[in-house]
Order: structure tokens, then C-alpha cells, then sequence
């Protein structure tokens, strides 16, 4: 377990920002029931706010996503300043092992920079490797290009993991060992960041990295500082700037309103002159330089598709105006007394709906065979008592169970164990970290949720409807790469 990073602390009327606008900002997102799992506010370089919803608490490594693009930028722009790289090095000088002798001039012209943007050759909306890709490098080279390099915003994680390799050939390690003498260690994160590797054995700097939400904010904290921080100047000032200014339109190729401001290097801009490290399932670092002001979240909103400008949207209406443009406000102890309630109560929320039903009796223990299915699920059972209840069921792997409370969670080993593990691509031979939790949304209907909570995060949901001796069931989930034998229809009779 990592250890908490020193990080200093205040009550939020001392760096102007009053406590019941954090109460209310936090209050409009439980209202749409975001899965979040902390939210830290920093103004000034000090904490105002932090808050954890069990079992995350400060000292846990959290899976950061594509907010370990940013992470990434860094350790470019500090080899651009130790004179090892620079931003017009094309990419494939550095790969003369991978690339063709044909390559193609698209791909032949790509710079760093380019990467940097995500503006590579290749189409827009894809990667050019699978997670059973064995080398992703490769794929990089051997896919073939769509467009010039350098012009059009493309969103591509593939840009990101051929950057994490560059960096091991011209640093002769992998980034997070790069990065943790000159911005880790200096910057009081975390000894023990880590980072997914790739199925070849590289950091997946695209979407890996592990880290505290203390770790992303003090993260936040150098880059809204210019690369600096207690006195030191750890990325190259002039580097981090324009990493974070609006150096590529993106305002045609971004899925949400929030996210069309621009794109730096491996940054997102956004309202109000500012920038983000933004990754999947709302790990956020939005950074305001004008008003000195960071907000981190991290969650598993992967299943709610407008997570992200839900946020935004509590941020610009409960927290901006409100910050005081002075030094500070008078104390108010009993706000910030009942923020500080607030934050203890932060909680992953539970399935809506009754913790019981008349027809749970007539169901419970009852085994239904179900026909041919997507799924190949054999049989289901389920059992009800105590406020609890479990689902048993046969699939491929075997027999399993699952279990869930009724309005709270029953945290477990997920029941499979082919999941990945530290490797895309290698299983991690146990079952996944998870909670579950389950209500009646009609007399003859429940609904189940799982939520993965370990280094792979995801929503599992499935919903079972009952009619006489029947039951039919949909599956469906919001994770990368697993959850997969969990998608899809299926019916069947009770044979009892």
C-alpha cells in the first residue's frame, strides 16, 4: 500500500472558497448518482477538500487511464530539456527494426509532435493494435495510413503507447522509472507508481498508469505551476506551457460539448482558459490557472456516458463563481464543520429501487435451465435471506457465484479468474476486486450491478425478469476488455 503524499491543508474559506459551494457541488453529483471515488479541490497549492468513498481512501493506488497520457507528455517535454529529444524527431528513425522499408510517407513524416497532438496517420476512433496484439509497435508500422500526420486531431491511444517506447529506447527505461528521480521523488508522490504493461512488455502510458489521487493532483499542481514546484523547475517551463495551451482543433472529432476546446500535447483544454488530464470512467485533473484552482476526481463512470460534462457542469455552476478572488473569506466554522460531515458520507452509490419483492420467496432457490445463449450461461439460482442475495450459475468457466445486497454492496472476488493482470494479455489467475449490489425495480424484475474496483475498473449490469416458471435476463457491460462472457440475452424455465 502506498503511503499518503504530504500535501498541505486548509479549510477552504482560508484560499476563498466557501464550504457550502463545495457541499452543494458535491451534493448536484450524488443527485445523478455518479460511481465517483474521490474528489480533491486544491486552490492556491494547498487542499481544501478531499473526500474518498470506501473502501478507496487517500493511500490507494487508483487506475488512472487515459489521464496517464499526461504523465506521459511529461516525461517527453524533460528528455526535450535534457536535450535528448526533440519535437520535429520523426518516429520512425527510432524504430528502424519495425519499420518497413516501403513505409509508407505518411507514416515515414509522423514527429513527436505529432504524437504529441494525436495527430497521427491513422484513422480516426481506432487503435491500430487489439489487446492480443503480441507487439504493438508493430502495428503501429504495419497499419496502413489514412492521412498526413500533424493536421487532424484523431484521438489515438497508439500514439501515446509508441511515445512510451520511444522514451525506453532514448531514456533506456520504462517512463515511470524515468520520471520518478525528476518529478516523483521531488514532487512528494508516491514511490511505488506503476504502471499496465503491454502485451511486449512496455508501460501503457496511454491508459496504465497507478497512482494515488494525492499522486494526480500533486501531478496537476506542477503543470498549473509552470513545470515547478517547492522551488525546483521539474518539467521545462517553456515545454509544460504549450503542452497545456490549444495547440490542435478538435471540435469536429470530440464526443462531448465539454471536450471541443482544443488539445495540447496529450492535455485537453477546456472552459474558462483551462486544461485537463482526463481519462476514462471521470479521473479528471481539470487545472484553472486564472483562478489558481485544481479539481481531481476519479470513479468508474464508465456505464454513464455523460459523466464528464455532469462534472464540469457542477464545477462551473457550484464552484467557479463562488471563487473568492481575494485571499480568503471568513472563517465559517459550522460550513465548514458540515462539509467535512459531507465528505465522510461520500459513498459508490447502490442500485434504485425496493430491497424486496413478493415473488423473491417464489424464486428463491429455484434453479432455471435457460435455453442456447450468447452467454453460454447452463443454469441460474438464485437465493434470497437476510437483506442478501445470491446468483449461482454455470457458464464455460464453471460454476460461480455472485453475491449482492439489497441498498448496500458485498465486496468479493469476482468469479473469474482469465481476467488480466499486471500484463494485458496474461491472465491474472484471480477474480477481480468487485462490489454488488442489487434492488427490485418492479415486483417481477431485478436488477443486478457489479462494479470492478481493482486495477481494472468496470460495470457489470444485469437485469432478470420474472413470468410464472420463466426467466429471462439481460447482460451488458462498461469495461475495457473483460466482462466480455457477460453480454447479451437469455431465457429460461424452472424445471422444479
Amino acid at each position: 500500500m502506498t503511503k499518503p503524499n504530504p500535501l498541505p491543508g486548509t479549510a477552504p474559506e482560508a484560499v476563498g472558497i466557501p464550504s457550502g459551494a463545495v457541499e452543494r457541488f458535491l451534493d448536484r453529483l450524488a443527485d445523478k448518482r455518479l460511481p465517483l471515488h474521490s474528489v480533491l479541490m486544491l486552490r492556491r497549492g494547498r487542499l481544501a477538500a478531499e473526500g474518498y468513498a470506501p473502501p478507496f481512501d487517500r493511500a490507494r493506488q487508483h487506475r488512472m487511464y487515459s489521464t496517464s497520457k499526461s504523465f506521459v507528455s511529461a516525461a517527453i517535454g524533460i528528455l526535450i530539456g535534457e536535450g535528448k529529444l526533440k519535437l520535429s524527431d520523426r518516429i520512425a528513425a527510432f524504430f528502424p527494426d519495425k519499420a518497413p522499408a516501403d513505409l509508407h510517407p505518411y507514416v515515414a513524416e509522423a514527429t513527436v509532435r505529432d504524437l504529441l497532438l494525436m495527430a497521427t496517420p491513422h484513422r480516426y476512433g481506432h487503435c491500430t493494435y487489439s489487446d492480443r496484439s503480441p507487439d504493438w509497435a508493430d502495428t503501429y508500422f504495419q497499419t496502413p495510413p489514412t492521412h498526413r500526420p500533424g493536421q487532424i486531431f484523431s484521438y489515438d491511444t497508439t500514439a501515446t503507447v509508441m511515445l512510451c517506447i520511444l522514451i525506453r529506447r532514448v531514456a533506456g527505461v520504462e517512463f515511470t522509472d524515468y520520471l520518478r528521480p525528476r518529478l516523483f521523488a521531488p514532487a512528494g508522490m508516491s514511490a511505488d507508481i506503476a504502471c499496465i504493461e503491454t502485451p511486449c512488455g512496455h508501460e501503457w502510458g496511454g491508459s496504465g498508469v497507478l497512482c494515488t489521487p494525492r499522486d494526480l493532483a500533486l501531478f496537476a499542481l506542477v503543470c498549473l505551476n509552470g513545470g515547478r514546484l517547492n522551488g525546483a523547475q521539474l518539467i521545462p517551463e517553456a515545454y509544460i506551457r504549450a503542452a497545456t495551451s490549444r495547440q490542435i482543433d478538435n471540435t469536429l472529432t470530440a464526443t462531448e460539448p465539454e471536450h471541443r476546446y482544443g488539445y495540447g500535447y496529450q492535455f485537453w483544454r477546456t472552459r474558462h482558459n483551462g486544461f485537463a488530464c482526463r481519462g476514462m470512467g471521470s479521473q479528471l485533473a481539470v487545472c484553472l490557472p486564472d483562478q489558481d484552482f485544481i479539481l481531481v476526481t476519479t470513479g468508474d463512470t464508465q456505464a454513464i456516458p455523460s459523466a464528464c460534462s455532469l462534472i464540469y457542469d457542477a464545477l462551473w455552476v457550484h464552484i467557479l463563481p463562488h471563487l473568492q478572488a481575494g485571499s480568503r473569506l471568513p472563517p465559517d466554522t459550522a460550513a465548514h464543520a458540515g462539509l467535512e460531515r459531507r465528505l465522510a458520507r461520500l459513498a459508490i452509490p447502490t442500485v434504485e429501487g425496493e430491497p424486496d419483492s413478493p415473488l423473491a420467496a417464489a424464486v428463491s432457490g429455484k434453479t432455471y435451465a435457460l435455453d442456447a445463449n450468447a452467454m453460454g450461461i447452463k443454469t441460474l439460482r438464485f437465493t434470497f435471506s437476510n437483506g442478501e442475495g445470491a446468483l449461482d450459475y454455470a457458464n464455460a468457466t464453471g460454476a460461480h457465484r455472485l453475491r449482492f445486497g439489497f441498498g448496500r454492496h458485498v465486496r468479493q472476488a469476482f468469479p473469474e479468474t482469465h481476467y488480466y493482470g499486471r500484463r494485458i494479455g496474461t491472465p491474472a489467475g484471480k477474480g477481480y476486486d468487485c462490489l454488488c449490489s442489487a434492488a427490485w425495480t418492479l415486483p417481477a424484475s431485478l436488477l443486478v450491478y457489479t462494479y470492478a474496483i481493482d486495477e481494472y475498473l468496470g460495470t457489470l449490469k444485469m437485469n432478470f425478469a420474472f413470468d410464472g416458471d420463466t426467466v429471462t435476463a439481460l447482460m451488458d457491460k462498461n469495461a475495457e476488455w473483460f466482462f466480455n462472457e457477460y453480454i447479451g440475452f437469455a431465457s429460461g424455465t424452472c424445471n422444479a
